[in-house]
């Protein structure tokens, strides 16, 4: 397919895809090696559980409220 028969959606997620893949080239992975801590990879299963049990979690508008972010 040429660029001129594609849509502006294709396009756009050909120009995305390619962006991407020269910024992993160039930057590569920062954390590639690293390990996570076995405490923190628990407590990322754990809300992972909690949120597959439908357990409501806290919006982000809250989250930035509490924390003074601005959005």
């Amino acid at each position: 397919m040429q660029i001129k028969d594609m849509t502006t959606e294709q396009l756009q997620n050909l120009i995305r895809n390619t962006v991407d893949e020269i910024l992993d080239e160039y930057f590569g992975d920062p954390d590639e090696g690293n390990k996570v801590k076995e405490s923190f990879q628990q407590t990322l299963l754990e809300i992972r559980q909690k949120r597959l049990e439908g357990r409501p979690t806290i919006p982000a508008s809250e989250v930035y409220k509490r924390y003074g972010i601005e959005h």
